[in-house]
């Protein structure tokens, strides 16, 4: 993600890289459109990507042929960032390519995709979910179609649960209730004080509280923890950057950001309650009894850990008061060539990316791997009356959020920048120094506004 930076936002190269590409997009003609995406071709993801292209090119003989390229990605996508970059540089850029929301501004920024505004119908847009407009929006323009959308609660074992007294078994809200940060803390610090003295077997593999992923930052992915943990801001109102993107100073470090991190500290007061360096899968393997889930653990627990039983409820607000969007959202996106000059080909263009990203095919992958659907119309194919009564309750406490309360990550020409910024410099040094005092999270988020301010100058035009 950092790559993407560094490499695409060169002003001097950038300038290069259009230009060539502008004369490239006018020489391909209009005989067939090349897709890119950072699916493997061998996975579910990748082979539903292949499938939806064929048959768009049988139900579509006299129209142009459709090619597709799902490519091996690294990491969080860099290997097939780095592809993508290496052809914007050497003028091949497919017409169609994917990807991940926040990364949609910058190369808006960078003028190498183009606007859908104007391609297709109101209707066809507004059957997005409004998250997924959000992720997709610069400047008032879309430029991405979202072909899944995203949701993260919480979980908890339902064993260790059913061991802890009453009165720990009350702060517990039902799945369709609404509760603070503060409650969670709590019922987590409730878990914990059982867990050192009890005998239970439900706890023989007990080491933490609450599993956050936060690991994941500590090996380098900083995404997961800006993913799971900006909603924390937002639901103080509050956010990590500005509505312009990159004004940082005043809202990353505001009183309501200081306010709400030293909230979440309180995860790593006195004996912790989360790690850093937490066990791999800690809540699958019994060692957590509560995480804050990613919409993938439903799959994951469903078919990879049958005998563990868990529960879900909403993610936390961080205010009770707050009635905003708040909630996790948002995933990889389909955009299109900036540099095709062609008003056909553009046309040509969009109605692949509309035959790729409608109702039928948001259905199409839900069955294929679970994805949860960006289209509105589309949500309610999630199957919440199997016969695995915690599969469904998840899927209910989601479906609700997507349809409710979810948002979208912060749009930011710098967004790879920010996301590293906030999750190594802010949320990863609060949870490996177990600092919980206002001020010291404070000069946190002053020390990080002004590497952001600098880091920021480079996109202000």
């Amino acid at each position: 993600m950092k790559k993407l930076g560094y490499f695409l936002l060169g002003m001097a190269l950038l300038s290069l890289i259009v230009g060539c590409n502008s004369n490239q997009a006018g020489k391909k003609g209009n005989d067939k459109i090349v897709i890119w995406t950072q699916a493997a071709a061998d996975h579910p993801e990748g082979k539903m990507f292949a499938s939806r292209v064929e048959r768009y090119n049988e139900e579509n003989p006299d129209k142009p042929k459709v090619e597709i390229q799902n490519i091996t990605r690294a990491g969080a996508g860099s290997g097939y960032i780095d592809k993508l970059n290496a052809a914007i540089t050497a003028n091949d850029m497919p017409d169609i390519f994917t990807l991940d929301g926040p990364d949609i501004a910058a190369y808006v920024d960078a003028g190498v995709i183009g606007e859908l505004d104007g391609y297709m119908s109101d209707e066809f847009k507004e059957g997005f979910t409004e998250s997924i407009i959000q992720q997709g929006t610069v400047d008032e323009k879309l430029y991405a179609f979202g072909y899944s959308d995203s949701a993260v609660a919480i979980m908890y074992n339902e064993e260790m649960i059913n061991a802890l007294p009453d009165n720990v078994k009350a702060l517990i809200p039902s799945m369709d209730k609404d509760w603070t940060w503060d409650q969670f803390v709590e019922l987590a610090r409730a878990i914990d004080n059982f867990a050192k003295t009890t005998s239970d077997p439900a706890f023989s593999n007990y080491e933490l509280a609450v599993s956050t992923l936060l690991s994941d930052v500590a090996s380098g992915v900083y995404e997961t923890g800006t993913y799971y943990f900006t909603p924390l801001m937002w639901g103080n109102d509050t956010n990590i950057v500005s509505d312009d993107g990159l004004t940082v100073d005043g809202v990353l470090n505001n009183e309501k950001s200081v306010e709400a991190l030293t909230k979440f500290s309180k995860l790593f007061e006195g004996d912790p309650l989360g790690s850093a360096s937490e066990p791999e899968k800690a809540f699958h393997t019994g060692k957590a009894a509560l995480a804050v889930a990613g919409f993938w653990y439903v799959n994951e627990l469903k078919d990879n850990y049958p005998d563990l039983k868990f529960k879900t409820v909403r993610y936390p607000k961080m205010n009770e008061d707050y009635n905003g969007l708040y909630t996790p959202s948002g995933s990889w996106a389909f955009v299109r060539n900036g540099n095709i000059e062609d008003e056909e080909k553009i046309n040509q263009v969009v109605e692949v990316m509309e035959w790729l990203t409608n109702d039928e095919a948001a259905e199409e992958y839900y069955h294929a791997q679970g994805s949860i659907p960006s289209r509105v119309n589309s949500i309610d194919v999630i199957d919440a009356n199997t016969d695995n009564p915690y599969y469904n309750e998840a899927w209910k406490v989601m479906q609700y959020q997507v349809e409710n309360t979810n948002k979208a990550r912060p749009v930011s020409s710098g967004y790879p920048y920010l996301s590293e910024t906030y999750a190594k410099d802010i949320l990863l040094k609060i949870a490996q120094n177990k600092t919980t005092d206002s001020k010291t999270i404070k000069k946190y988020l002053d020390d990080a506004v002004k590497k952001l301010d600098l880091e920021f100058e480079k996109y202000k035009h």
